[in-house]
């Protein structure tokens, strides 16, 4: 599974780029949402870990640029400034989880486990 991770804080995409890594999948990254949106358009990703608060772009702005070129893209949310009406925001979009910093390794890696098996599921039926 190749994941692209979009998020401003270098140390949390060092954090994440290390982990995923380490369990087997392969990842770029993008500190921006146009730097996201460019790679996203010349790679094939399976799902997109997302910071919601980016410095040129919010998430709900990019969900749908994102879905429009591929319809099927996973989507996980990350964000440090959680707030019930932004979880809701984005849920709207067809998002696959909301997740709240700072991210747990277990946890992440039990969401990953199990998307990725849910994809297997999809493309063997």
């Amino acid at each position: 599974m190749i994941i692209l991770i979009v998020e401003d804080d270098p140390q949390v995409t060092n954090y994440i780029t290390k982990r995923l890594s380490g369990w087997g999948y392969r990842t770029n990254s993008a500190a921006t949402g146009k730097d996201a949106l460019e790679l996203f358009s010349k790679k094939n990703f399976d799902l997109i870990l997302l910071d919601i608060i980016l410095p040129d772009y919010m998430a709900f702005d990019l969900i749908p640029k994102f879905k429009r070129m591929n319809p099927d893209i996973g989507i996980v949310t990350m964000t440090g400034q959680s707030s019930r009406e932004l979880e809701q925001k984005v849920r709207e979009q067809g998002i696959l989880y909301y997740m709240v910093k700072p991210i747990e390794a277990a946890n992440l890696k039990l969401l990953l486990d199990h998307i990725k098996n849910d994809i297997k599921q999809q493309i063997s039926i």
